[in-house]
């Protein structure tokens, strides 16, 4: 039987123990879209959003869920990505990411937020070059952005 989900409102009050183990028992029990609509977010990011708030987000969220940069570099390197031979020269503590894709606004968007959150973090230089397309019904017709 699936645990009732209580008003944020009440979750806030518990102590930070009670306040992971309630939270540990819904994500068992329903999709963070259930979640969402119960507490009546926005979108799945307040969710995400409020963990951080509270200070518990590292306790709650599977580290699956988490971007991270290794993981990449190792999608880089089983892909036999074209600019493999500029990846292999990078040193153990730096990483490129790269996507080449043709994705809905949505999913673009939720790699954007995990890049964001994975770049709050992060200390020193970045480069990086964005080029987006717009893809019609003909893939003659478009328009690029780029940054």
């Amino acid at each position: 039987m699936k645990p009732e989900i209580l008003p944020l409102s009440q979750l806030e009050q518990m102590d930070e123990a009670e306040k992971i183990q309630t939270l540990q028992q819904y994500r068992a029990a329903y999709t963070i879209k259930d979640l969402s609509a119960a507490w009546q977010l926005s979108n799945p990011i307040q969710y995400y959003m409020w963990l951080k708030k509270q200070r518990i987000y590292e306790q709650i969220v599977r580290r699956a869920d988490k971007f991270e940069p290794s993981k990449e570099w190792r999608r880089l390197q089983e892909n036999d990505v074209r600019d493999a031979a500029k990846v292999r020269g990078l040193s153990a503590d730096q990483f490129r990411y790269m996507l080449d894709t043709d994705s809905s606004g949505p999913e673009l968007a939720q790699v954007f937020r995990r890049l964001a959150d994975f770049l709050q973090n992060e200390k020193g230089q970045f480069r990086v070059r964005i080029e987006l397309k717009g893809l019609g019904q003909q893939a003659a017709a478009d328009t690029s952005l780029e940054a």
